[in-house]
């Protein structure tokens, strides 16, 4: 018997992160290098929905970061995951739970369709993370971050575990 491998899913804005080489916190950079470090040596597995090839811009990510972008998937490590009607489905749920009516005093709020399809994945495949930098509201779009907690039960729509962290290393290297 063999120990079970966690398995990390993707947000496109972690990809955009990296494949752009962003600056960004070192504490936030050094624990995506974790994660890449760790699943090149095949102790993890990182996925994402093939929505993010969409959601990925080539022209934004630049000639260099596409590349990158599209070389993580040479791998049994490192893979996407094709939505299907189980993944649609599911999403139209999260999407509907999520979604406030405009009133009087504050403005409507909905997640993205992007963002309600990558949800969607990650819970049917059981991951163990949902990796996003998701934590601010962008017109009418609800943030990621903190979407459970702010749910019934603390799961997402009240029912699904799924943990969506904002990954930071506890320090940094030292040398």
């Amino acid at each position: 018997m063999t120990d079970a491998i966690d398995v990390y899913y993707w947000d496109a804005c972690i990809f955009y992160e990296v494949c752009k080489d962003e600056s960004i916190d070192p504490l936030r950079k050094r624990a995506i290098d974790d994660c890449l470090d760790e699943n090149k040596a095949q102790r993890n597995r990182i996925c994402t929905s093939t929505i993010t090839h969409i959601e990925l811009i080539p022209n934004k990510l630049g000639p260099l970061g596409e590349a990158r972008y599209l070389s993580f998937f040479n791998s049994m490590v490192f893979f996407d995951i094709a939505a299907d009607r189980s993944v649609f489905v599911l999403a139209r749920e999260i999407k509907d739970y999520y979604y406030k009516e405009a009133s009087n005093d504050a403005a409507y709020k909905m997640l993205s369709t992007g963002d309600a399809v990558q949800l969607a994945t990650a819970v049917i495949h059981k991951v163990t993370a949902f990796y996003t930098r998701d934590a601010k509201r962008k017109g009418g779009n609800v943030p990621l971050i903190g979407l459970p907690e702010s749910s019934a039960n603390g799961k997402l729509c009240g029912k699904y575990d799924l943990r969506i962290i904002d990954p930071i290393a506890d320090q940094g290297r030292l040398f």
